[in-house]
């Protein structure tokens, strides 16, 4: 905010002025000039000269010392009954706010103005006196300027390191945002893959039995309408984050408890699928779980769509100090890739189980067929058995 920033350092013009003149205009530093040779108007005339620099004090910090600097000089040289000291230490303090560290030498030049007052200063007291007077003078004048400037320092400093976090603030946030964005993306390829091959099949087959077994083609046709409708709800909500530019709305996220489901709907679509489970099911952490899920899910839909809906294939899972999750088809002569694929599912699913502390590797068998295999963290999540259908 410009504007206010403006009117702060107008108001603080202001201030240093009117304090500048009542406060430091009856410690003249001619001191050899007769007491009142300078009128007040005059005094404060020029005290405003060297005060209305500091409305530029942000913009131009080093020529805003530097005027400072003449007009204490000057002021304290040729100028009675007036004694510099707000504005040149408003500047002092500005350099120290805004400049870096390789700028404190203009400390050094800041002190001139005020050796000139500690060698009046000196001036006045007896020759034995006068250069313990002027060294203790001088020493509080630098002690003064240096404290000045170490307090600008320290301000500045402060306030890079509040905008250096509220930067980081933003950057994590919009860090988020692009995770949740990329997590949207899995899920939405997850959705469409499964729903879209799972339908295709369903069309497949209803169209060779719609002649012989219409009742079968009917049920068929209902679940591919059913499908499509689940899957454009899904769409729909999380378009509708992407839209919002927030976060999804919580969601229950499917797991091994929804295998049964997800098999059941791969059988009819004519694909023959066998659940073999091994070991002692354990609860999982929810994103554990929904790794697994989506193994099989990504396995099973990469089968249809690359060799057909009547493959055979067999979902593996192994409980030990792991679990391994294995999706294996029987092998079968490899149809050319679907237009529906994109080429990134397993990628995707690699980074998946990547984050949920897994290995996933995948590759031809020696029988001709293709193996999915995830190993994934096992320890139980908070105790207890998840119920995972047994051998089928």
């Amino acid at each position: 905010m410009t504007w206010w920033r403006r009117a702060q350092d107008t108001a603080l013009a202001l201030a240093v002025w009117l304090l500048d003149t009542a406060l430091f205009s009856t410690a003249g530093a001619d001191l050899g000039a007769a007491r009142g040779g300078r009128s007040t108007l005059i005094i404060a005339g020029y005290v405003a000269l060297g005060a209305v620099a500091l409305i530029w004090r942000r913009r131009a910090p080093v020529a805003v010392f530097a005027w400072l600097w003449l007009h204490a000089v000057i002021g304290s040289v040729f100028v009675a009954g007036y004694l510099p000291t707000l504005p040149l230490m408003v500047a002092v303090y500005t350099v120290g706010a805004h400049l870096s560290r390789r700028r404190a030498w203009l400390i050094a030049p800041a002190l001139v103005p005020y050796g000139v007052l500690a060698a009046n200063g000196a001036w006045l007291e007896p020759p034995s006196r006068q250069a313990a007077t002027f060294v203790g003078l001088l020493l509080a004048f630098s002690l003064l300027v240096g404290g000045v400037w170490a307090l600008g320092r320290w301000a500045g400093a402060s306030r890079r390191r509040l905008a250096a976090a509220e930067q980081q603030r933003v950057a994590s946030a919009h860090a988020a945002v692009a995770a949740e964005r990329a997590r949207i993306s899995r899920e939405l390829h997850d959705i469409v893959a499964h729903t879209v091959t799972v339908m295709m099949l369903q069309a497949s087959g209803a169209g060779r039995i719609m002649a012989t077994r219409p009742e079968q083609a009917r049920a068929a046709l209902t679940q591919i309408e059913e499908l499509g409708g689940q899957a454009m709800a899904e769409l729909r909500r999380m378009l509708a984050v992407l839209a919002a530019d927030a976060p999804a709305e919580a969601a229950a996220q499917p797991g091994l408890g929804d295998l049964d489901e997800l098999l059941v709907r791969m059988r009819s679509a004519g694909m023959p699928v066998n659940l073999v489970v091994e070991g002692e099911p354990r609860q999982l952490d929810p994103s554990v779980g929904l790794a697994a899920y989506r193994t099989v899910q990504e396995a099973l839909t990469n089968i249809a769509k690359h060799k057909g809906g009547d493959v055979p294939a067999v979902v593996r899972l192994v409980w030990a100090d792991e679990l391994l999750v294995k999706v294996t088809d029987k092998g079968a002569a490899e149809l050319p890739r679907s237009p529906l694929s994109t080429g990134h599912g397993l990628l995707g699913l690699r980074e998946r189980v990547a984050v949920a502390g897994g290995r996933l590797d995948a590759g031809p068998t020696g029988d001709g067929g293709f193996e999915v295999s995830a190993a994934l963290p096992a320890q139980a999540a908070r105790g207890g058995r998840v119920p995972v259908g047994g051998a089928r």
